[in-house]
């Protein structure tokens, strides 16, 4: 789906420095589906909220976050893994609705309600399931839970891996879980020295079962993004800038369509496939030698219909932003908020079971006293 030649396609929206475009049904699929969506961008250290205004306009709101990764949410909780951190917000509608920055706007707004620290582990994929929140510990190799006694639980590492111990082994870097534990999780090489999955970054990525340690597809791209729909598992070959899907029953392998970017984070949700594009990082050699740097890649989102197998829409950024990790879907919420723990905003929510108060800024506090 080529923008600049679409005649539906949204001109670059204004909002700097965040300057996008979208084809006009992207924000008819959003629209139609009554969601919104929310992208990670770890390169410029934003969370953002895209919204759909009406049929043809979409809202933006980003927040900062330091460096984002994955995203994941389950009911009124939604994570995100940071730099050195694990940030868990919790949803409140009439919390929302008395904003004070912008009463009357949103429909929903996420709170910090806590943060773990985790130290610079390198956080990939967190999903939320039995037991709380999962996360891929990528710089230790391993799946791992959240416990306050220490900076992350172990609870599986890949058979080939000898021991939890730092240094990028395999860049294990995807999970999907199945009644609510990790079943399928995906890595770039299988190595058990430190940084060995770089020798062979294009062609050596794995998809694993969890549960056996069988490891049912190999030579992969720069595998990404599991997710379990029904009996397949669909994922990213990041390195072509393709969609993939593994069925379980047949063993069999199939590509189902070209994204146009480096593919990497994606959401499910009524027969639409939500997944980031990223353009190829202009400083790394390794990078510019896989096959999607000669198609041009963007940076943005594309909607593929499982139905027909095409991309059916497609949002591009301009310049600020090259690199997304997440893609997550909210269904049901058409103007969300989210909150930092960077800016002192959040901490004016007081909320307790039955009542929501903001407290006075600080600044008007200091003026009402004199």
């Amino acid at each position: 789906m080529d923008l600049s030649n679409n005649p539906q396609s949204k001109p670059f929206a204004e909002e700097n420095p965040f300057v996008y475009q979208h084809s006009k049904s992207f924000a008819q699929i959003l629209f139609a589906l009554k969601s919104s969506l929310v992208l990670s961008t770890y390169q410029t250290g934003k969370v953002v909220m895209f919204s759909p205004k009406s049929e043809e306009k979409l809202i933006q709101l980003p927040r900062n976050f330091r460096k984002p990764m994955g995203v994941a949410s389950h009911g009124k909780h939604l994570a995100v893994a940071c730099i050195d951190e694990i940030i868990l917000t919790h949803r409140s509608q009439n919390a929302a609705k008395t904003y004070p920055n912008k009463p009357d706007t949103y429909d929903a707004i996420y709170l910090p309600r806590s943060t773990h620290y985790t130290g610079v582990v390198d956080t990939h994929d967190i999903c939320y399931g039995k037991e709380g929140l999962w996360a891929v510990i990528t710089q230790f190799s391993c799946i791992a839970q959240l416990d306050s006694r220490f900076s992350f639980l172990p609870r599986w590492k890949p058979k080939f891996i000898s021991e939890i111990m730092p240094g990028d082994r395999c860049h294990l870097n995807g999970m999907t879980l199945k009644d609510g534990v990790p079943k399928y999780v995906t890595a770039l090489g299988k190595s058990d020295k430190p940084g060995g999955w770089r020798d062979h970054k294009l062609d050596g990525g794995i998809l694993m079962d969890v549960d056996t340690n069988e490891t049912l597809i190999d030579g992969l791209a720069m595998p990404h993004s599991p997710r379990l729909i029904g009996d397949e598992i669909y994922y990213l070959q990041s390195a072509l800038g393709e969609l993939w899907k593994y069925h379980i029953p047949t063993k069999t392998n199939k590509r189902i369509c070209e994204v146009p970017g480096f593919a990497r984070g994606m959401s499910f949700y009524q027969n639409f496939l939500f997944i980031g594009l990223s353009k190829i990082r202009e400083d790394s050699k390794d990078f510019g030698k896989m096959p999607v740097a000669s198609k041009n890649p963007i940076a943005g989102v594309a909607i593929v219909n499982l139905m027909t197998k095409q991309v059916e829409g497609l949002l591009e950024y301009k310049d600020a932003v090259k690199e997304l990790y997440d893609v997550h879907i909210l269904p049901g919420i058409m103007r969300p908020n989210i909150l930092n723990n960077i800016n002192p905003t959040h901490s004016r929510a007081i909320i307790t079971p039955k009542k929501i108060f903001w407290t006075q800024n600080p600044e008007e506090s200091k003026k009402s006293d004199k």
